[in-house]
């Protein structure tokens, strides 16, 4: 599938939906309700996606996510990710100190190393007793013996069936709401699951 026809393909599903905003000569589609300021931002040369959702109260961003459209499926998740967070009125990112993981090491991969970066110093702060890196996807190979557990960000989940096969049960994908808002509990927990 081309990479055009992804641009054309989401571009029209996002900016024809109900309460869309959009702004046709720079690719941004607008969602606003009485407390979050969202936006979707295509950008056709580089065939990637920016989801951003701000607190109107308190001018924070609170759901980010940026990524390159490499097929329908893993786009349509990130995006409905995004949707489903100004639907729901009840976002919780507690830490849950009574989950135990002892000496349990995990790998964390998207794009370049940079978000993942971010998710994986939230994991530690979150669970001390544990050892939490990040990598760019083009490495996992190379590191993924040292790993109890790998971790596909949004960005790379298109991966996963490819790495499923190559390194069994340990690789697991980061629900894109967990990654987007920061949720580290509900993905140390998913890991449990």
């Amino acid at each position: 599938m081309s990479r055009d026809y992804l641009f054309r393909y989401f571009y029209r599903w996002v900016s024809t939906m109900k309460n869309a905003h959009v702004c046709h000569d720079k690719n941004i589609v607008c969602f606003c309700n009485d407390k979050y300021h969202a936006h979707i931002i295509f950008y056709k040369e580089f065939n990637m996606m920016e989801l951003s959702i701000e607190d109107k109260w308190t001018e924070k961003n609170v759901f980010y996510l940026h990524f390159e459209m490499m097929d329908i499926l893993s786009t349509r998740k990130n995006i409905l990710s995004f949707f489903q967070f100004l639907k729901d009125e009840n976002h919780h990112n507690k830490v849950n100190s009574s989950l135990k993981l002892s000496s349990l090491k995990i790998l964390i991969c998207c794009t370049s190393g940079l978000t993942s970066h971010y998710y994986a110093s939230l994991m530690q702060q979150a669970q001390q007793n544990i050892i939490v890196d990040a990598y760019p996807i083009m490495n996992v190979e190379d590191v993924a013996n040292d790993y109890d557990i790998i971790l596909l960000a949004p960005q790379v989940a298109y991966m996963y069936p490819n790495l499923k096969r190559k390194f069994g049960k340990k690789v697991m994908e980061v629900e894109a709401l967990d990654f987007a808002t920061g949720n580290v509990n509900h993905t140390l927990e998913s890991i449990f699951v």
